[in-house]
């Protein structure tokens, strides 16, 4: 019996016991509780270890005393609020969504600092936000960020790039001082106005959520991507690879020849890069790349025709009964074999875990790769199909729309999300999850949750950032306002004319674009083009210089929102050519167009008229017009940062 041995030896048998076991014991018998409830600090610190649930930082801090001002950590409060948030993930415990409304339309880009809880956003047409995502408040902004900016956040620093491939490097205003700041590469004026402009409109006692600037970084030459992993900054041209020291504003490495052929071809063009301590990673149309940091050597490198054929298919599960309160759905993993798709397909994006040991790879054809303990695969231990577990997302082949958006890799909590045009995902990556539930999944190791409410495939399309922190999923979803708006009689619409070419470089045509790229990119974007494209039929549908969008009188701004912007349209110096506003009640022809509006129009038909507009500004059905960007099709629809909370 358990209680009969050596209490150092049944606590630390206890400790190997799944968390939900070790209550079970606790009720055996007066002996067994006893030995638990008496020793229970020590108990669920073990357990804590075991299941990763703290870092051996943590725990030396904790038990020197490092940390006075916090209170001494509580293990079995601690364990059971993991156990509580894995349960969430699962779909087996109550989550809570949410709709942050100060964070404005038009949202591009999402960072999110958990500690501080605050949301970092930009915007398609320009813009920083920082909002308290508690309170639904904006904390700081700055107006000057240029449109569609990419964003990379980790401790405290903020990296957002410039229309001329410069970086802008800002800091949280409570972490240093303005004599820290380095002397090269030193904010230049607009920074610092921005910086004081953003001070002066948010004056705050505790500057929570504010920022100042701390370097500008100058690329050597132009760059397509880049990534920031404290305290890294990966940033990658056509075939060279420049990494930073951001807190000292160095250049430290350069990777050389990241295109250079092998057998079997090249990189191909770069869609995304991730860096961490040891190693640099490529993810590019023809292969995924891995080079050794300290000297730039290809370490590994995987081709889509070396992915296996046989992989997990995920199916909808109708025999798991979750959570009523629950959004998270349990999906059913088929094995199956696909035969090669004669489609192209890419690498859109890879993510390493936080141990550095093991990689997350997406595919555009919505293909999951996860492989634990990757460096295997340089030494030639294992081959990929022995340690790779393979998930697809698109089990209907002949679905050419199911392809990948995004993919988020969880923080500390092995877990990743993707969005896909068929859905939401999370993915609980840990094989070893039976030691938290005693519900070990079923092959392949990993367990898989649909989230419900978000399967909208015209909303998924426009998905264009995905985060995930310990607790919770940020992403940008259609305002719920606009997708439950009554139709009402007389409805405004805001009609741009046709461009003359002599006030703008080009003609401006808003036309549906072909395939969908993903959203998943840190790709450095170029100023805004908003281009033609080919409908569905292989014709232009268009209505040439014709833009509607739609808007609403009672639309206000409160004090803590974000203005939104302006329509979505780019122009030169010159200024945008004038807004005429059109009403139902009048009989309207627009030269060039073909919508046309009578007074005596019954409202049902002037909807049904107004749908088939729509549709033909539509990518596949979608609803949403789109521009082009640096070769990748961005959203241009209204967004606003959706928080799900476990």
């Amino acid at each position: 019996m358990l209680h009969e041995l050596p209490t150092e030896i049944a606590l630390y048998i206890a400790s190997y016991l799944p968390l939900q076991s070790l209550r079970n014991i606790s009720l055996v018998s007066r002996a067994w509780h006893g030995l638990i409830t008496g020793n229970v600090q020590a108990v669920y610190r073990k357990a804590a270890i075991l299941h990763r649930f703290v870092l051996h930082t943590d725990l030396q801090a904790d038990s020197s005393g490092q940390k006075p001002d916090t209170k001494k950590t509580d293990w079995f409060q601690l364990c059971q609020r993991r156990l509580q948030i894995e349960r969430g993930w699962r779909g087996k415990a109550p989550s809570i969504a949410r709709e942050l409304n100060s964070t404005g339309k038009f949202v591009h880009r999402i960072k999110v600092d958990q500690k501080e809880k605050i949301v970092m956003t930009t915007r398609h047409h320009g813009g920083l936000s920082v909002t308290d995502y508690d309170t639904d408040c904006v904390l700081w902004a700055a107006t000057h960020v240029t449109d569609y900016a990419h964003c990379e956040y980790d401790h405290g620093y903020i990296i957002l790039n410039r229309h001329d491939d410069s970086k802008e490097v800002w800091r949280y205003a409570r972490d240093f001082q303005d004599s820290e700041i380095p002397e090269v590469f030193k904010p230049d004026e607009s920074m610092i106005n921005a910086s004081h402009e953003a001070a002066q409109r948010h004056a705050s006692p505790t500057n929570h959520g504010h920022f100042r600037p701390w370097a500008h970084l100058h690329m050597p030459e132009p760059t397509r991507a880049f990534r920031f992993s404290y305290p890294t900054l990966l940033s990658a041209g056509a075939n060279y690879a420049y990494l930073w020291d951001v807190p000292t504003s160095r250049l430290v490495e350069t990777i050389t020849n990241i295109q250079a052929p092998n057998q079997d071809g090249t990189l191909g063009t770069l869609c995304y890069v991730e860096v961490n301590d040891q190693y640099a990673f490529f993810c590019g149309s023809n292969q995924l790349r891995i080079f050794a940091r300290g000297g730039g050597a290809l370490v590994y490198y995987l081709c889509m025709k070396d992915l296996q054929r046989i992989n997990w298919d995920v199916l909808p599960d109708n025999s798991d009964d979750p959570c009523p309160s629950s959004l998270f759905q349990p999906q059913r993993l088929h094995e199956a074999y696909h035969v090669s798709s004669t489609s192209p397909s890419t690498f859109v994006a890879a993510h390493v875990s936080t141990s550095g040991k093991d990689i997350a790879v997406l595919t555009a054809s919505g293909i999951f790769i996860w492989i634990p303990g990757f460096e295997r695969l340089f030494h030639r231990e294992v081959t990929l199909s022995d340690i790779a577990t393979f998930l697809n997302f698109s089990a209907s082949r002949s679905d050419v729309r199911d392809t990948s958006v995004y993919l988020a890799l969880g923080e500390s909590n092995e877990k990743a999300a993707i969005a896909t045009r068929k859905g939401l995902f999370i993915v609980s990556l840990d094989p070893e999850i039976s030691k938290l539930t005693a519900e070990a999944p079923r092959r392949p190791g990993l367990s898989v949750c649909r989230i419900a409410k978000y399967d909208d495939s015209r909303y998924l399309s426009s998905i264009s950032c995905l985060q995930m922190t310990d607790t919770g999923l940020f992403f940008n979803w259609y305002p719920s306002l606009e997708q439950s708006r009554p139709s009402q009689p007389a409805r405004r619409m805001m009609v741009i004319p046709p461009p003359h070419h002599g006030h703008l470089p080009v003609p401006i045509q808003i036309m549906p674009p072909p395939q969908p790229q993903p959203q998943h990119t840190n790709q450095v974007h170029a100023p805004v083009q908003i281009v033609s494209a080919v409908g569905l039929e292989g014709q232009g549908d268009h209505l040439p210089g014709l833009d509607p969008i739609e808007s609403s009188d009672d639309d206000e701004i409160g004090e803590d929102v974000v203005p939104d912007p302006p329509s979505p349209i780019i122009v030169d110096e010159a200024g945008p050519p004038p807004l005429v506003e059109t009403y139902e009640e009048e009989e309207v022809e627009i030269d060039g167009g073909d919508l046309v509006v009578d007074e005596d129009t019954d409202d049902s038909e002037m909807e049904e008229a107004e749908d088939e507009t729509i549709d033909d500004l539509q990518f596949g059905g979608d609803g949403f017009m789109q521009v082009i960007v640096n070769d990748w099709f961005l959203p241009i629809s209204s967004s606003m940062v959706h928080y799900i909370h476990v």
